[in-house]
């Protein structure tokens, strides 16, 4: 049982499942309900994120076994390759997984008569493991790759569903379209972040290694500055939304009807997120403790999946 819940941790079983979920809710909160032109199956776009899935958790097997000595230093207490798990065993999960992963792929990119699509799945293999070999002790590069990778997991969805065939203005495809890109752009930002915050909390082992992160390079303090400069930015491009929802809202049309994201509701709820993104720049702004990093971090990820989730509820409020 033990080795059960270390190898779930090993793979991040709950990273795993917000970014199943996320392409999930993209694909029966947004594609489904509004289009009939969409590519994928439901059982074919299971297998999409089943490939998703176990190349993100190759990825974080590759990163474990690359982070051994920097783990032993950040967190020896969590730490699980050469503990729970030894590195020939997790090597053979990392190649199984990517395997796997790159066989439903390749299927996937077959089916929808795409082949070179398939070569996305090998990029991401290819990424995660110069990420987890040299890139993240890098300056900037390694964080850029991991919020580009998430990002691609939530593009991908519009790339197999929908680019295939065109984006047809006329039929709601184009505003389907913009609003994936608009979550992809959010989940980036939010990802970059948290690497940033990521990088100050494990600034004691990455100096062990040489290490050339942000943090390292220009200190805590200004890292804790450009991540607040985005945190701000996001919460500017979240207010410039709120400001079509209240203008919308308030407005007087001759005949009655509903705009996705627009009403009381969802009003209140994006103002609940931009909540959370004023208490994400008081956290960034005011922590000083290695602890005070790691609950940043983790709040990083309760904002992304807070933004991930007004998918289901805009769209059920818009159809109820």
């Amino acid at each position: 049982m033990n080795n059960i819940i270390s190898f779930l941790k090993l793979i991040r079983l709950k990273n795993l499942i917000i970014v199943a979920l996320t392409q999930l809710l993209i694909k029966f909160s947004l594609i489904n309900p509004f289009l009939d032109d969409f590519i994928l199956s439901n059982n074919q776009f299971y297998l999409l994120v089943l490939a998703t899935v176990f190349i993100t958790a190759s990825g974080y097997i590759i990163n474990d076994i690359y982070d051994v000595k920097t783990d032993k230093i950040n967190k020896d207490q969590k730490r699980i390759i050469g503990k729970s798990i030894n590195s020939r065993n997790a090597i053979s999960w990392y190649i199984f997984f990517n395997l796997i992963g790159l066989g439903l792929g390749c299927y996937i990119a077959y089916l929808i008569r795409k082949p070179l699509f398939s070569l996305i799945f090998f990029y991401c293999i290819f990424t995660l493991w110069t990420y987890s070999k040299r890139m993240k002790g890098s300056f900037l590069l390694g964080n850029l790759q991991v919020s580009f990778l998430t990002a691609l997991s939530i593009f991908n969805v519009a790339l197999f569903d929908l680019i295939p065939n065109g984006i047809n203005k006329t039929n709601g495809e184009l505003m389907i379209f913009k609003i994936i890109l608009i979550y992809t752009a959010f989940a980036f930002i939010t990802t970059f972040i948290r690497e940033m915050i990521k990088d100050i909390e494990d600034m004691e082992g990455d100096k062990k290694i040489q290490a050339k992160t942000l943090a390292i390079t220009y200190g805590v303090e200004k890292t804790k500055w450009i991540s607040l400069v985005f945190t701000i930015l996001t919460f500017l491009g979240i207010a410039y939304f709120q400001y079509f929802q209240y203008s919308i809202y308030r407005s007087e049309f001759e005949y009655e009807f509903s705009i996705w994201g627009v009403n009381k509701i969802t009003i209140l709820y994006t103002c609940f997120l931009q909540i959370m993104f004023l208490f994400l720049g008081y956290k960034i702004y005011t922590s000083k403790l290695k602890y005070d990093f790691y609950f940043i971090s983790q709040l990083c990820k309760l904002v992304m999946v807070i933004g991930i989730l007004s998918i289901p509820l805009f769209t059920y409020l818009h159809l109820n």
